[in-house]
């Protein structure tokens, strides 16, 4: 099994106040096996962390989320950044540009209100392509997140779980636990596409026994 936080933001896009340095010690702490560094609109913003992640000797993978349109998409396994999409394109588009290309389209927080966009909301019904649906966000309320579950059974998606952290006390409080292992940005983007996985945490406003600081909380995880 692989427990990966798939949402975590730093200090290098500018929004959060992680300091890269901090990450895989705050991981480590909360038994996560890797973490995916989302920054916004930029995937070249998270290159440090090829460094972090080599001499620390602990997995680090690398996304982006982008701003769409209608909402946020996090993009894994294309380096996408700003001089392949500019902000603000229809959702669908840039999902069909992903999957030309390779990678896994993924709707971040689609119920979450008060974001500089809205909230992607029931839209999501229409959207084509996606490999996922962001069903569960540490930062996003509970309602809001069952939400997002809802429209992932409706349209017979699996659903991942990220913390969306901006802050280090947040990192991992939400997480996706997978069944296969793999090692590199584009096998975590078919692993998405493959949908062998499940999520675990807690939303913001329910937490949760943080990951790691039980047994009991360790197997609490059940994978279909």
């Amino acid at each position: 099994m692989l427990k990966i936080d798939l949402h975590v933001h730093t200090l290098l896009g500018g929004d959060s106040a992680i300091r890269p340095e901090d990450v895989v010690g705050r991981a480590r702490l909360v038994g996560l096996d890797a973490v995916c560094i989302t920054e916004h609109h930029a995937y070249d913003l998270s290159a440090p962390f090829v460094q972090i992640a080599a001499q620390e000797n602990f997995p680090i993978f690398r996304g982006l989320e982008y701003r769409a349109e209608e909402g946020h998409l996090l993009i894994y396994g294309v380096p996408a950044g700003r001089g392949d999409l500019l902000p603000g394109l229809p959702m669908q588009t840039v999902v069909d540009w992903v999957n030309r290309r390779g990678g896994a389209a993924v709707p971040a927080h689609p119920y979450q209100d008060g974001m500089v966009s809205r909230a992607l909301g029931d839209r999501i019904l229409g959207l084509k392509g996606i490999a996922a649906i962001e069903t569960l966000n540490g930062s996003v309320r509970s309602d809001k997140n069952e939400r997002a579950q809802w429209a992932a059974r409706q349209m017979g998606l699996p659903g991942i779980g990220g913390s969306d952290a901006h802050g280090i006390q947040a990192l991992g409080n939400a997480y996706t636990c997978f069944e296969d292992l793999f090692h590199t940005d584009s096998q975590l983007a078919r692993a998405l596409r493959d949908g062998r996985y499940a999520v675990q945490g807690s939303s913001a406003d329910h937490r949760s026994q943080p990951l790691g600081i039980s047994e009991e909380a360790a197997s609490g995880t059940q994978l279909p």
